[in-house]
């Protein structure tokens, strides 16, 4: 087994605050909800939230664009294919589920995190271009904009306001999240 590319930042701030902004009460289900209907990465989702919140910066399209072909092969080949069996396991097939069976996709659980933290931390290593844009200073602006960015990789556009609920909720978190964190007086 080869060791971990210490050029992946798997601890880094994308990381961080991508969990930070999950945990919080309705966003998993947001993101989710996206997943489902625009079959959006929430990992890329993740990244434009944070972009925008942490760093001020809108998303450009191509560089959405390059983000996605990025970490494509992984998400198609690794990410998915983890949740799928994870996924499935709830139900079937027999012996599942049952104890024996929920212990495994426990484990499972968290090799499909693993892989998601690998491809945030690949996400990561485009925050050198990503941020040769200026800052902008409406960040709730900027987030929103950033998910619809990203959404647009995915879902038509005349969708978009059935995504607006999401996109608010995970446009919040990502404020929240980062507002949190900067001190008092900063």
């Amino acid at each position: 087994m080869q060791p971990p590319d210490p050029e992946l930042p798997l601890d880094g701030p994308l990381w961080r605050f991508a969990t930070r902004v999950y945990g919080r009460p309705g966003v998993a289900q947001a993101c989710l909800a996206l997943q489902q209907r625009f079959d959006a990465d929430v990992n890329l989702l993740l990244f434009a939230a944070w972009l925008g919140a942490e760093r001020g910066v809108a998303l450009s399209a191509p560089l959405s664009r390059q983000a996605q072909r990025r970490v494509d092969a992984w998400h198609e080949d690794i990410v998915r294919p983890l949740r799928a069996v994870r996924q499935r396991m709830k139900t079937g097939p027999a012996p599942a589920p049952c104890g024996a069976t929920e212990a495994l996709r426990d484990a499972l659980k968290a090799v499909e995190i693993g892989s998601e933290r690998i491809e945030l931390a690949v996400l990561e290593t485009l925050a050198p271009e990503a941020l040769a844009g200026r800052p902008e200073t409406d960040l709730d602006a900027v987030v929103r904009s950033n998910l619809r960015t990203v959404l647009a990789l995915s879902a038509r556009e005349d969708l978009f306001a059935e995504a607006g609920r999401p996109v608010r909720a995970i446009a919040r978190a990502a404020l929240d999240v980062t507002e949190e964190a900067v001190p008092c007086g900063g």
